[in-house]
């Protein structure tokens, strides 16, 4: 007998095991809160110099390049404000400047031509550097919209503020306010990504930005968000802000950081945006990402009290950077370079180095010295964006695995005691030899706000992809056709697409080592897609760049109307051939899967691998013309193009086969479940091939009436197909049959004798009608997914009538009124048709049925073709018809390394605040220019003027298609004059309100100018609710015509 003693003990350590596991649990998730590394897996910039990109920016550190010139002539009177003595002088000659900071694509970010004069250079600049480093990280943002990503940028300049001065009272627009706060910088770059997650402007000056990154890394760590944008932005244009600093001595005369050199004597001013994407390590490696570098520590601290506000403190210096090693879980001798803030001042410097030597001085040697750069000397102090930029140079050198060149390093400072330092400054690119790479960024605030980053190189790996899912398959052979990859390209405008296509063939032109497979893939699930699209199949290198040549070549055309909507097409008996499907197989895993998984399950019904005979590897496999096979190998088939489809984000609106296609369509809707399908399908292609009254099928070329009076004097004759306005098909007993061709051709009706073995959809098939029955007594019927279109009656299928085996029964035995059904799909609108089946056959007669010019139409297989080239040219053109493919989908199984591709090409022109009497010119049109006289700048005041009233009374006097034209070419014009676009034909009929950048206090005067127009109030929640130019125009002429 069991003592209960032991049964009592063993219970309780089974409970306490339990507690001590759930007790580890929660030790790991807390230690993984606080260490987790967090990786960089994107960069965009915009630096002096003109770099545009980390690929340019680290060319440019190894080359050790400086990007400081003379100040711009065109950002203010630079003589003027050279000359004098005291207070309001600029005692600085130099600094680092970007090009065009007055240049921007307000239609990309959703922002009206009105609203974007208001918005400060920086805003801009923060807006496209994300998208760039989003499209660098190989992040298509769409999918991210309405979840929790964070924004943290640094910024503190307030140059667009006082620019303000320009302006009369009179002048001000409201949009001016979000236009030039802080707040906005974050808020605007959320509001357009659609991220809900932490949003932060934070200003401590020159650390701005490695704080914004201390608090991504928390907010990341913490749950806060999953991805996180940080980085930092700062723009120089009015005169104010650098004489303020020259007035506090700060600026070097000649705009050069001598960072710790004996000739320090202030810091160039320069102006830049960074932006990096941050994601959780385990994250980016679940997402297949690739790891630039990871962040494993960071700290922030303050100055506190020291010799003055904007005096350095080496003490908190020092612990500061004790901190941020402790949160990296890290020593002073795992660390092999510092990237300092130093901006080469005589005071700052020699501080900074004291802190660094005392943090290291047990670690590191004269012999085995720290490394210490500062990147400052090549394109002078971005200040709130100095961090970022010692952040992305730190992970270039990390990434290369080179120390780049601190520059202006001729004398070393005599203020600093380099006998006792343990540092050194590299004068020249050298190797950065270490086991693993490891990085301290410092960034100190002027204000006395201090903080340091800890980076480290990516882990071995981390950009590794899954291995292509490809070559062989069945039994051994070799499948995998190659027949190409599809490439995609889009953008917002033509000019942009044009301009995209150039970087393209640059690339090309630069890069002949880059596999076609990963331009493609990248392309594809790395971008976002917009309107204006290209694609197309390419094999190699040759084949895109005669593509882009092609498209190239083209005319610049307006927006096309999307195609949204997909009807999918299932072929019937007749167009099967051995060998179908065979390339899929080989070079589809779903397709691979669905048709093993179909084949075992038709096995036990039909005794044989219908898999085999339907890629002609058998014997017999003249064997796959008789019914009994060929209906099972069309399901196979054609389910699993469904499913191929289904999972590249093609959902229908509706779905249409031709008689056994239609059960096809019924399954893939869910109407019955794949096994049950499978045995409907063996049993009725047995079935109907066992009957045995001879008899036949023939084409007519004639209307259904005509054909529905020759077939009516004979018993055993009867329609089986509608296919089209002049195209029946009867069919019968074969005497019969013979009687009505003769009559036909004695008559001069084109007729052609079928080669099928049974007589389909006739009379004859009454014979197997009642075992056929049978076959659904345990049969489950569910609700389609999908809308069906029903052979039997060309309307969209009810479902009391689908859910009851009467129907099934029917549909053996009736006509397949095709025509019928293809006019029901032609009343639902524009439509994609995907025929899904062995050939085009169903395509050829939907199109006969339809004015097909505002139709795309696709198919999945040509018998001609060896390889999947018609499907992978499908996909394009279904791209290109402006579909929304799942390109994640399509990837899924057969990722392959991502590439760094061109950005974004966005189509900029001049924004500035507009003042009819300025003061100063804007950035880019010249020390003596006046805005809105260069040659791309817009005139100060609204561009467009509103149009005339509307003479309804005329409007009613014409037909429908001329009102509905000239109410679109009214609201476009009133909308061009209310967002002050250059000309109402940039207002495209079928564009979104919100994509023009239409507000709310916009919609307001737009529904009191259209209610006035039309004499009829028009309320803002109606414009909303039709928020296009079109779509408002046949509201307003649906009301205009109805009272």
């Amino acid at each position: 007998m069991a003592d209960p003693d032991d049964a009592t003990t063993e219970s309780a350590l089974k409970q306490a095991h339990e507690e001590l596991r759930k007790q580890r649990e929660l030790l790991k998730e807390l230690l993984r809160e606080k260490y987790e590394p967090i990786a960089i897996v994107g960069v965009g910039l915009r630096f002096p110099g003109g770099n545009n990109s980390l690929e340019e920016f680290t060319e440019f550190l190894r080359e050790g390049r400086s990007a400081i010139g003379p100040l711009p002539k065109d950002r203010w009177d630079v003589e003027a404000y050279a000359s004098g003595e005291g207070r309001g002088v600029i005692r600085t000659s130099g600094g680092g400047f970007l090009d065009g900071l007055e240049r921007f694509d307000p239609k990309f970010f959703r922002t009206a031509p009105a609203e974007a004069h208001c918005l400060d250079p920086q805003q801009r600049l923060v807006l496209e550097t994300a998208w760039e480093s989003l499209e660098h990280a190989g992040i298509d943002p769409t999918g991210l919209r309405h979840g929790n990503g964070g924004i943290y940028v640094g910024a503190s300049s307030l140059d667009y503020v006082m620019e303000m001065d320009e302006l009369r009272d009179d002048e001000l627009d409201g949009r001016i306010a979000a236009g030039v706060s802080h707040s906005g910088i974050c808020g605007r770059l959320s509001y357009f990504l659609g991220w809900r997650g932490p949003s932060i402007t934070v200003d401590t000056a020159c650390s701005a930005s490695l704080v914004a990154l201390h608090l991504a890394v928390q907010g990341l760590r913490r749950g806060e968000c999953d991805i996180a944008l940080a980085g930092g932005v700062n723009a120089i244009h009015h005169p104010r802000s650098t004489a303020l600093f020259s007035d506090l001595s700060a600026l070097s005369p000649d705009g050069r950081c001598k960072t710790f050199d004996d000739a320090a004597d202030g810091y160039g001013r320069a102006e830049g945006c960074g932006m990096i994407v941050l994601k959780r390590l385990s994250d980016a490696r679940r997402d297949g990402d690739t790891v630039l570098a990871l962040v494993r520590g960071s700290a922030v601290g303050q100055d506190g009290e020291s010799a003055g506000l904007t005096v350095p403190n080496g003490a908190a210096q020092e612990a500061l950077l004790r901190r941020a090693l402790g949160s990296a879980r890290l020593e002073p001798g795992d660390i092999q370079y510092v990237e300092a803030h130093g901006t080469g001042t005589p005071l700052g410097d020699p501080i900074e180095i004291g802190a660094i030597s005392e943090v290291f001085a047990d670690s590191h040697s004269r012999n085995d010295p720290l490394i210490v750069g500062s990147s400052k000397t090549n394109i002078g102090h971005m200040e709130p964006a100095a961090g970022i930029g010692g952040v992305i140079k730190a992970v270039a050198q990390l990434q290369s695995g080179e120390i780049f060149p601190h520059l202006n390093f001729e004398k070393p400072s005599t203020r600093i005691p380099w006998e006792v330092s343990p540092v050194e400054i590299p004068t020249e690119t050298r190797p950065w030899k270490s086991g693993t790479r490891r990085a301290m960024v410092n960034s100190f605030g002027f204000a006395g706000t201090l903080a340091s980053a800890v980076l480290e190189e990516a882990p071995a790996g981390a950009d590794t992809p899954a291995p292509e899912d490809v070559g062989q398959a069945g039994g051994g052979r070799d499948t995998n056709r190659e027949s190409g990859h599809v490439f995609t390209l889009s953008a917002k405008s033509p000019r942009s697409l044009a301009l995209q296509i150039e970087r393209y063939q640059r690339l090309l032109a630069d890069r002949p080592d880059l596999p076609v497979s990963a331009i493609c893939c990248t392309g594809n699930t790395g971008r976002a897609h917009f309107d204006h699209r290209i694609a197309g199949v390419v094999r190699d290198h040759a084949g895109l760049s005669a593509l882009l040549a092609d498209r190239a070549a083209r005319s610049a055309t307006a927006r096309p109307e999307a195609v949204r909507k997909a009807v999918f097409l299932f072929t019937g008996q007749g167009a099967q051939h051995p060998g179908m499907g065979l390339a899929l197989y080989g070079r589809h895993p779903l397709f691979r899967r669905t048709v093993d998984e179909l084949d075992e399950l038709f096995t036990p019904y039909l005794g044989r691998s219908i898999r085999e005979l339907m890629f002609g590897r058998t014997e017999d496999a003249g064997e796959l013309h008789r019914t009994r096979y060929t209906q099972p190998a069309l399901f196979v088939l054609e389910y699993a193009l469904a499913r191929l489809w289904l999972s590249w984000g093609v959902r229908p609106s509706a779905v249409l086969g031709h008689s056994i296609g239609e059960v096809v369509a019924a399954a893939v809707a869910g109407l019955f479940g794949v096994g049950d399908a499978v045995r409907l399908v063996a049993v009725r292609a047995r079935l109907m091939d066992s009957v045995t009254a001879p008899g036949g099928m023939a084409a007519v070329g004639a209307d259904a009436e005509t054909a529905n009076a020759l077939v009516e004097p004979y018993d055993d004759l009867a329609v089986a197909a509608y296919n089209a306005p002049t195209q029946c098909v009867i069919s019968g007993g074969a005497a019969s049959l013979d009687a009505a061709i003769a009559e036909l051709s004695a008559k001069g009706v084109r007729v052609k004798r079928l080669p099928v073995s049974h007589a389909f959809h006739s009379p004859l098939m009454g014979a197997v009608t009642e075992e056929f029955r049978a076959a659904f007594d345990d049969i489950a019927f569910h609700e389609p997914e999908f809308t069906l279109i029903s052979n039997l009656t060309g309307q969209v299928a009810r479902w009391r009538d689908i859910s009851k085996p009467d129907y099934w029964v029917r549909h053996i035995c009736e006509p397949v009124d095709f025509a019928a059904g293809m006019r029901t799909v032609a009343r639902r609108g524009r439509h994609a048709f995907i025929e899904i089946g062995p050939s085009a056959t169903l395509s050829s007669l939907a199109r006969e049925n339809l004015d097909a010019a505002g139709d795309t139409w696709l198919t999945s297989l040509r018998p001609a073709q060896q390889d999947d080239l018609a499907l992978l040219s499908s996909v394009a053109k279904l791209y290109a018809a402006g579909y929304p493919v799942s390109w994640s989908g399509f990837h899924a199984e057969r990722r392959v390394r991502r590439v760094v591709l061109p950005g974004y090409a966005f189509d900029r022109q001049e924004y500035w605040l507009r003042s009819a009497n300025p003061r100063r010119s804007a950035p880019g049109t010249g020390a003596d220019a006046r805005p809105g006289t260069a040659p791309d700048a817009p005139a100060a005041g609204p561009v467009v003027t509103a149009p005339a009233e509307l003479d309804t009374e005329r409007l009613l006097s014409m037909d429908r298609g001329e009102r509905l034209a000239a109410l679109t070419g009214h609201i476009r014009a009133l909308m061009a004059a209310e967002l002050q676009f250059d000309d109402p034909t940039e207002i495209e009929p079928g564009a979104h309100f919100l994509d023009l950048g239409l507000d709310s206090l916009a919609a307001a005067r737009l529904s009191g100018q259209l209610g006035t127009a039309l004499g009829r109030r028009t309320t803002v929640s109606e414009v909303m609710d039709h928020p296009s130019a079109r779509s408002l125009a046949e509201f307003a002429e649906h009301r205009l015509t109805s009272d």
